[in-house]
């Protein structure tokens, strides 16, 4: 099961709580070149000195649709494209984000976290436009968080003791 996660939703902590069952696929390897010094994701999101790889979506995309058939929950962030990708594949998602009433919460979350100021303009200054994005995608079957929830809250909707 592929659940696509707004940024901020609790990805990384599920994954965490629930190791054998929940694997949180992040991007950052795939879409950037990395060097080793660029290990703490949640610290050089967003950085403007990154490099991106030629072969993005498609490198991620590729590697998610091998993964597909895992008993694990596999968390994504919600690109577009390799959501897109998904629909092609007719790959069956979910795809989480937040009510627009959270932006507060969600600041909140990411300076907690240790997110970068770039990051914040990004996920703050265009909060309407990743709503927008998610609220709009035709494809999977959306979840709607309220501004005190995250994705752990929507276990009703995939348990994990169905998975792994």
């Amino acid at each position: 099961m592929i659940v696509a996660a707004h940024a901020g939703t609790g990805k990384t902590y599920l994954a965490e709580m629930y190791p054998d069952k929940v694997i949180d696929f992040v991007c950052m390897p795939y879409k950037y070149l990395l060097s080793a010094d660029k290990k703490d994701h949640e610290v050089c999101k967003a950085e403007p000195n990154l490099i991106m790889r030629p072969e993005w979506p498609d490198n991620y995309a590729a590697e998610l649709i091998s993964m597909r058939d895992s008993e694990k929950i596999i968390l994504i962030p919600p690109v577009i494209p390799v959501l897109q990708m998904l629909n092609i594949e007719e790959i069956p998602y979910f795809l989480v984000y937040p009510q627009r009433e959270a932006k507060e919460a969600y600041l909140r979350r990411y300076i907690d976290r240790g997110n970068s100021e770039t990051f914040l303009d990004i996920f703050i200054q265009g909060w309407d436009l990743f709503l927008v994005g998610m609220e709009t995608h035709t494809g999977g079957q959306h979840i709607v968080l309220k501004p005190h929830e995250f994705l752990s809250d929507a276990l009703a909707v995939f348990p994990l003791d169905q998975h792994g």
